[in-house]
């Protein structure tokens, strides 16, 4: 899971340009909103990573101001589903 987080970040860092280390924060701490601060990276499921993502990290670029939250939850959503096989082999 934290190569996916790794992947998410640094294509979300270049959607509301900010740096990659500060993009993965971002998702790190919209999962730890959204999942508890328990919750290990590595057994996250691909349904709960896009819970976070429509949810939590939605909430926390809203508060950012970025303009353009939709079209960024989508692409997310989209790179999510084009590697949810990587996610689930992951958790095997």
């Amino acid at each position: 899971m934290v190569e996916v987080i790794k992947y998410l970040g640094s294509n979300l860092a270049e959607l509301i340009m900010i740096s990659p280390p500060g993009a993965r924060g971002l998702i790190k701490l919209a999962i730890k909103d959204e999942l508890g601060p328990f919750k290990p990276f590595q057994q996250i499921s691909y349904k709960e990573l896009k819970m976070v993502i429509e949810n939590a990290l939605k909430k926390r670029l809203q508060n950012l101001e970025i303009n353009t939250v939709d079209k960024i939850i989508e692409e997310m959503l989209a790179l999510l589903a084009r590697y949810q096989s990587l996610i689930v082999m992951e958790n095997i």
